[in-house]
C-alpha cells in the first residue's frame, strides 16, 4: 500500500471551498439540500447509477472525463451517492488530471493514503453539500447544536460520518451543546 501523507496548505484548501461556494451562488442554492445532480446537470455532466461488475463492487463512483458521465454505485445509500457525485463534480471543476484521477472507493480511506487530487475532490464535495455559512445558519434557525447530528446530516441529505467529519473540520464539535 502506498501511503501519500500529504498536507494541504490553506490556499489550496481555499480554493476547493472558494470553488464549491462559487457554484452555489451561481445556480441560486442557498438553503440545504444541495442537489448536485441539478448542479453537475448544470456542468454538462451525465449521472448514470449503475450496478458495477463484481470486480469493481468496492468502487463508488468515477469519472469519465471524455463522455462527461458520473458513474455512481447503485448499492450504495442515495447519501453516499451525492458524496460521491460532488466529490467526482469536484475533479471536474477543479480540472484534474484525468489520468490522475481514480475511482471513489466505497469504504472510507485514510486521508494519510489519499493523493493531493483526492483530498481536494473530497475537500471540494463537503464545502458543495455542507458549507460553513448554511449549516451556521440552519443550527440557528432550528436551534440544532453540533450533537444533533442525525438530524444536520438528514437535513443537508448527507451520511452520519461526512456531517461528524463537516463539524470536526470547522471546528464545531468542540462546543458539545453550544448554541448559536
Amino acid at each position: 500500500m502506498v501511503v501519500y501523507n500529504v498536507i494541504m496548505s490553506r490556499e489550496e484548501y481555499k480554493l476547493c471551498e472558494e470553488k464549491a461556494i462559487s457554484l452555489l451562488k451561481e445556480y441560486g442554492i442557498e438553503k440545504p439540500f444541495v442537489d448536485v445532480a441539478y448542479v453537475a446537470a448544470r456542468k454538462g455532466l451525465q449521472i448514470k447509477i449503475v450496478k458495477m461488475p463484481e470486480k469493481y463492487k468496492d468502487v463508488a463512483g468515477f469519472l469519465d472525463v471524455e463522455s462527461k458521465t458520473i458513474y455512481v454505485n447503485n448499492e450504495d445509500p442515495a447519501n453516499r451517492q451525492t458524496f460521491t457525485i460532488a466529490h467526482e463534480l469536484g475533479h471536474f471543476v477543479l480540472k484534474h488530471d484525468p489520468g490522475q484521477v481514480g475511482v471513489l472507493l466505497r469504504l472510507p480511506v485514510p486521508g494519510d493514503q489519499k493523493t493531493a487530487i483526492e483530498k481536494e475532490a473530497d475537500v471540494f464535495a463537503a464545502n458543495l453539500l455542507v458549507p460553513k455559512k448554511m449549516l451556521l445558519q440552519t443550527m440557528k434557525e432550528y436551534d440544532l447544536t453540533s450533537d444533533q447530528v442525525d438530524i444536520l446530516a438528514r437535513i443537508f441529505a448527507v451520511s452520519r460520518m461526512t456531517m461528524m467529519y463537516r463539524l470536526k473540520w470547522l471546528g464545531l464539535e468542540k462546543y458539545g451543546n453550544y448554541r448559536w
